[in-house]
């Protein structure tokens, strides 16, 4: 789901040291660690300090990869995870890097990312409700823009510096793992998903917002309705023509009337699109979308980072 553009219109395209346990090549390699499944584990036993605000916020930093000091720096993060429930934010963190990067596109790239888990205690478990309040670092509430499962905090730019500050370098993507049963979540310039059984589907999803930039194939209100690469207000102008595999569906409001267009058929028959449906595969033009903005990241780190070091 990708936040309206009202209140939240922010989310719209919406090394520490540590023990080192073991560590291998910055490419990950085909035949990973059984304990862990991840190329390199570094378990940060001192903890991290945040001081970008009026509070602050005490945390350990876990490596899942390490890729390089010019690789993306990817980084999930606990909300509504109280100290007693950080072994139950781990694992739910680690499942989530682990399914993410079997999904395609993304695990063509994960040799790009540095892979960070930040887990930062709250001080109460759960997250705010409209129906109550809760005590965390991010201030994620569930029922943004009045939808159930719209999950967002109510500061992104603190969340980004909270995030930074703790990692003690430039977090390019940040998503948090809020504490929260039912299905939900958002995409944007930060991702948030829910602890529901179905987490690794919305992430990816998610990220198809906040990574390729991606629209809903789907229709929930006419707010979510734009340009994007995979939807287009008007037949004759789709972005994706000319893309392989691709192909020209209206995508229709309840009355039956058209809202846009989409590039393929997403009903329940359909392969395709993780973007309308959750547990089906990313179309060609979602798959390139996401490709082309991981490729254009990465170059924009390696720039961003040799010009920090030279400079």
């Amino acid at each position: 789901m990708k936040p309206g553009l009202s209140n939240i219109n922010q989310i719209l395209l919406l090394f520490l040291t540590g023990a080192v346990i073991f560590s291998a090549s910055a490419i990950p390699p085909t035949d990973m660690n059984k304990t862990t499944a991840f190329n390199c584990f570094f378990r940060d036993e001192n903890p991290a300090k945040d001081t970008s605000g009026n509070s602050t916020y005490t945390a350990h930093i876990d490596t899942l990869q390490y890729a390089g000091d010019e690789a993306i720096n990817m980084a999930i993060a606990s909300e509504g995870y109280t100290e007693d429930e950080m072994e139950k934010f781990r694992q739910e963190g680690e499942k989530l890097v682990k399914g993410l990067f079997s999904i395609s596109p993304f695990n063509r790239f994960k040799g790009y990312f540095n892979l960070f888990l930040i887990r930062i205690p709250s001080a109460q478990s759960g997250i705010s409700t409209p129906n109550h309040e809760t005590d965390t670092p991010f201030k994620v509430r569930a029922s943004g823009n009045g939808l159930d499962r719209l999950l967002v905090p109510d500061d992104i730019e603190a969340c980004k510096r909270i995030a930074d500050s703790l990692l003690g370098k430039k977090c390019d993507i940040l998503c948090l793992a809020a504490n929260f049963p039912d299905y939900g979540g958002a995409g944007g310039e930060i991702t948030v998903v829910s602890g529901h059984y179905m987490a690794t589907e919305i992430l990816a999803h998610e990220l198809g917002h906040s990574v390729g930039g991606l629209g809903d194939e789907y229709y929930s209100c006419e707010e979510f309705i734009g340009r994007f690469p995979n939807v287009a207000l008007n037949a004759h102008d789709a972005p994706w023509i000319g893309i392989p595999g691709s192909g020209l569906y209206p995508l229709s409001r309840p009355d039956g009337s058209i809202a846009a267009y989409i590039p393929c058929q997403t009903d329940s028959s359909s392969r395709y699109c993780r973007m309308a449906m959750l547990g089906k595969e990313f179309c060609p033009v979602c798959e390139k979308a996401i490709s082309d903005a991981i490729e254009k990241l990465s170059s924009e780190c390696r720039l961003q980072r040799k010009s920090c070091r030279n400079g």
